[in-house]
């Protein structure tokens, strides 16, 4: 029997076995705030601790806030590292009033499990945990590596959990690409979020009684028709989407998907910002003209628009308004940059496939965009400084003039902001891990342009077909770690050896260049297509 088809089989077979377990996990309550999540990761300990599967408790301040997580390696050798994450804390409930019946209850009716959490996003965390408790029993039969974020904090904007964890070991628990469960329906999959900026505002008047009007309009007056500016100019800014996202949304079947999946009318803001006004406080009496007006908004930006572009709109509307003083604080834990991966990633491809042969008689999932953020925010993102975000955000095109080491980080600042990079810096993993996200976006990496090494590299890709055709089939490159490939094998040299296997080269008339391996060549093979070279220096 194929292994996928025994695997869905065990999965069946275990059916009432998972479904009690999400049962007790939605009836451990973990309401953010407070945030505590003792009671429901515990009993994700006791389920990995059933299948004697290693795990880790991770409580950062000691405060309740606990994360779960596990990692393991498959049997087969190197591969991509695969992160399932899943968030355990939930909206609060209240006082409980207006509910049909106990939010903590867990129960089962006509077949539908009730309770605070179920759908964002217990029932997802639940079958990522499920999942990685079947891959980790069958490792042996798989290559790359698997782990499992069950974090905390999420609702409050993940500081404490994935965040945390990825700034902590952005590799280990960021991987190659995260599977975030969050509510999304069985039609669709997300490979986009909106980036979020939430503001608390403040404007203070002079104050009087309510007759007095023309002595001042009062905060709120002030306030409302601040809000209505920004409001009005927020939503009308233009966007940059991507071209491919761009093309994407006007295909009919994904404005269908898109308004199916979160309600009629959601394809005509998919792509652009909108401003909520979601809580508004201020004056003392009916009677009075009000000094002050506090309020947030909540300000969603599609993909490719930039915060600072956002900032400086309403701060120079703010401006205008010269009889009040108007105060603008980004809660900075709440607010993101948008969040985009590319449409056609080979991980799109199993998940239609997969949605397929469980639904064979329903159409494959599209994938569409998501209006809200979830904790990939943050392993997209990883943990660049907010400071040169901003400073690269400023412009279309980068030149980062320091050493290599640092070149991924301004890279991945890049992505954020849609700015090319030209670096003479070297083609680092770091940078290829970058790929996919400067893909999505659009943008152009340069690397290895200057003299050295870039003139080398652009000689090596003229030089292929006269090499490809070379009786003795090699090819000396002036770049690399301590790694070589000589007639067929790799070669590992001590960094005390290097000099003295240095070889001279003649490539041009009146050029020859002495050739060793300082860094890894081997790479090089797949990156100039050149398989078939014996040697690479």
């Amino acid at each position: 029997m194929p292994q996928k088809q025994s695997f869905l089989q065990a999965l069946a077979a275990d059916e009432h076995n998972q479904t009690s377990f999400l049962q007790k996990f939605v009836q451990a309550a973990s309401p953010n705030p407070p945030g505590d999540t003792i009671k429901a990761t515990a009993l994700i300990g006791g389920y990995l601790s059933s299948k004697n599967i290693p795990y880790e408790f991770v409580d950062v301040n000691g405060d309740g806030k606990v994360n779960v997580i596990s990692d393991f390696q498959g049997g087969k050798g190197p591969g991509p590292r695969v992160v399932l994450n899943g968030h355990v804390d939930v909206f609060p409930v209240g006082d409980g009033s207006g509910w049909s019946r106990d939010p903590w209850s867990g129960d089962i009716v006509d077949g539908r499990l009730h309770g605070r959490g179920v759908v964002d996003m217990k029932s997802g965390t639940a079958s990522l945990i499920i999942a990685y408790a079947f891959l980790y029993e069958r490792r042996h039969l798989l290559s790359g590596s698997v782990a499992l974020c069950a974090v905390a904090d999420e609702e409050t904007g993940g500081k404490w959990g994935t965040k945390y964890l990825i700034e902590q070991d952005k590799h280990r628990w960021g991987g190659d690409l995260m599977l975030c469960a969050e509510p999304g329906g069985l039609e669709t999959i997300r490979f986009a979020e909106k980036g979020t900026l939430r503001l608390t505002c403040a404007v203070k008047t002079k104050g009087a009684l309510g007759p007095y009007l023309h002595l001042s309009k009062g905060a709120i007056r002030t306030a409302s028709a601040f809000i209505n500016e920004v409001i009005e100019s927020v939503e009308a800014l233009p966007v940059d989407l991507p071209l491919e996202m761009e093309r994407h949304l006007e295909k009919l079947e994904v404005k269908r998907a898109v308004d199916q999946a979160m309600g009629p009318g959601t394809t005509t803001i998919i792509a652009r910002p909108t401003v909520n006004v979601g809580t508004i406080q201020g004056g003392l009496k009916v009677n009075m003209i009000p000094e002050t007006c506090t309020f947030e908004l909540d300000i969603r930006m599609p993909v490719g628009m930039r915060e600072n572009t956002v900032l400086d709109l309403i701060d120079g509307i703010a401006l205008q308004y010269e009889a009040a003083s108007i105060t603008i604080e980004k809660q900075a834990a709440a607010s993101n940059p948008f969040n985009y991966s590319v449409i056609d990633h080979p991980i799109v491809g199993h998940l239609k496939d997969n949605a397929k042969s469980l639904r064979p008689d329903a159409d494959a999932p599209i994938p569409i965009p998501s209006m809200g953020g979830s904790d990939s925010k943050a392993v997209a993102f990883g943990v660049a400084s907010l400071e040169l975000d901003n400073h690269v955000a400023e412009y279309d095109l980068v030149i980062p003039l320091v050493p290599f080491v640092p070149h991924a980080v301004i890279v991945r600042s890049a992505t954020k902001s849609i700015a090319g990079v030209v670096t003479v810096g070297y083609d680092s993993p770091a940078i290829r891990e970058l790929e996919y996200q400067a893909k999505a976006v659009s943008i152009t990496l340069l690397n290895e342009v200057g003299v050295n090494p870039g003139a080398y590299h652009l000689y090596a890709i003229k030089a292929r077909v006269k090499v490809s055709s070379a009786a003795t089939r090699r090819l000396a490159l002036a770049t690399g770690l301590c790694y070589l490939f000589q007639d067929g094998k790799v070669i590992e040299i001590s960094d005390k050896d290097l000099i003295s296997r240095a070889v001279l080269y003649h490539v041009l008339d009146g050029y020859s260049f002495p050739a060793y391996p300082n860094r890894d060549y081997v790479l090089f093979q797949q990156a100039y297509v050149i398989l078939e070279t014996h040697t690479v220096i």
